[in-house]
């Protein structure tokens, strides 16, 4: 780590917006994101923009380290006008090391501890202690996925003496996860040095925070549930009118990526095949889009072998606000969450809550999934690797939804999602830990 004399050795030229943040307030806060606009492969990328903007709306002055779009196997700059125009956003150096450092596919493993972007963390730390020589913030939210990010906030909050909230969202390690062992144990000790030295430590499912709790006796009293959301700045203006229902066609739309385990199809294409075979469904009656899933070509041919590509579209990538229109635009959607994300809520949960359309889930029913779908009163489920229990129950959704007897969830249970709300229930936890701060003896 750093030392403070050693940073303030360094160089204080940096490229940063001209304009500064205005009046150096209590209200200043350093975030550190590594999705952040403009990649075009996480939903991630969701929480930690919509933080930014509605910490700006409630008084707070956010600086913003993420990396450079170099590191994003895929970058769009669709969203990058939700920036605030007097937020300054630094990108820092890093790489991707499965796509820059790789010959022939193959690179070095030390490469990739704690995960494939490790090579970013010089660059920030040093970024991040000049955002914070320059801007003086009170206090550092970091946001996961990424473990590298969670080392970048731990070296600042260490050199700096500032309180860190880590924004974890789901586990850093997990029984068999990361499954290489040396960058498990690199995950594990990231994953107890956050817990050691965070302030707070937020979580997005009561899983998830139980089980952390369980894991690390001493974080009991400083976590936070904070769910992910929906931001309905984003959806078109025809959200929440009727679905179509009652046409010839009925289209059932997945957004976002699935997986080899426990996000896989199979199933479903199998459950696809029987309601084909006895004449319940075809492709004049059923369309099943699914919208980058990741594994297009792999699942194309899945699809062909089930005699079902004539029903199902394995769609690409399209910008956020169009995947939006894509789900208020669709007769049903889709959710697949198996028993190896059982600790997980998808965050998709919450924008097929605002979009109002019919949701049909495969789930495994232990999972933290299948306990908000039944809070919600959102989705019919299916065991996701049941095939027969999926095609019972997907024929009576379909009937369902072509008959408009599908019941939505009550509209008062949206407003409890919006990201603008959950974001307010962030701003009062910073509060409260700037001004315990501020209390504290010199």
């Amino acid at each position: 780590m750093l030392t403070r004399t050693q940073a303030d050795a360094l160089p204080a030229s940096q490229t940063l917006p001209a304009d500064d943040l205005g009046t150096k307030t209590n209200d200043s806060i350093l975030i550190v994101a590594f999705h952040f606009p403009p990649i075009a492969t996480s939903s991630g990328m969701q929480r930690a923009l919509k933080v930014v903007r509605y910490l700006r709306e409630d008084g707070w002055r956010p600086a913003v380290l993420t990396v450079d779009p170099r590191a994003y196997a895929k970058s769009h700059s669709g969203q990058l006008a939700e920036i605030p125009a007097d937020v300054p956003v630094h990108r820092a150096f890093g790489l991707d090391a499965t796509r820059h450092f790789a010959i022939k596919g193959r690179y070095p493993g030390c490469l990739a501890w704690p995960d494939p972007w490790a090579s970013w963390w010089p660059a920030a730390v040093l970024a991040g202690i000049r955002l914070i020589r320059r801007y003086r913030p009170k206090i550092i939210w970091s946001t996961f996925p990424i473990t590298t990010a969670n080392l970048v906030a731990l070296a600042l909050a260490r050199w700096s003496g500032l309180p860190w909230v880590a924004d974890l969202r789901d586990p850093i390690t997990l029984d068999g996860y990361p499954a290489d062992p040396m960058r498990f144990r690199w995950a594990r000790w990231v994953e107890r040095k956050t817990v050691a030295a965070a302030r707070t430590v937020v979580f997005t499912s009561e899983y998830t925070r139980r089980d952390y709790e369980e894991r690390y006796p001493g974080l009991a009293g400083r976590t936070e549930l904070i769910p992910n959301g929906y931001d309905e700045a984003n959806f078109p203006e025809t959200s929440g009118a009727a679905g179509a229902g009652g046409g010839p066609r009925l289209t059932l739309v997945h957004s976002g990526a699935l997986q080899r385990q426990g996000r896989n199809p199979g199933a479903f294409f199998e459950a696809l095949k029987a309601l084909k075979a006895s004449g319940k469904a075809d492709a004049s009656t059923l369309r099943v889009v699914l919208r980058a899933s990741g594994f297009e070509r792999e699942y194309r041919e899945l699809a062909e072998r089930h005699g079902v590509a004539d029903l199902v579209e394995l769609g690409g990538y399209l910008p956020y606000e169009q995947a939006l229109r894509e789900m208020v635009e669709a007769d049903g959607l889709l959710l697949f969450q198996g028993t190896a994300y059982n600790h997980a809520v998808p965050a998709k949960i919450y924008e097929y809550l605002f979009a109002r359309r019919p949701v049909f889930a495969l789930v495994d029913e232990r999972g933290e999934t299948q306990r908000v779908l039944t809070e919600i009163g959102i989705g019919s489920t299916a065991r996701i690797d049941d095939a027969a229990d999926i095609a019972a129950r997907l024929e009576r959704f379909l009937r369902d939804v072509r008959s408009g007897e599908y019941r939505l969830p009550d509209t008062a249970v949206l407003e409890q999602y919006s990201r603008r709300r959950q974001t307010l229930r962030l701003s009062a936890l910073l509060r409260r830990i700037v001004a315990e701060e501020a209390r504290r003896p010199a």
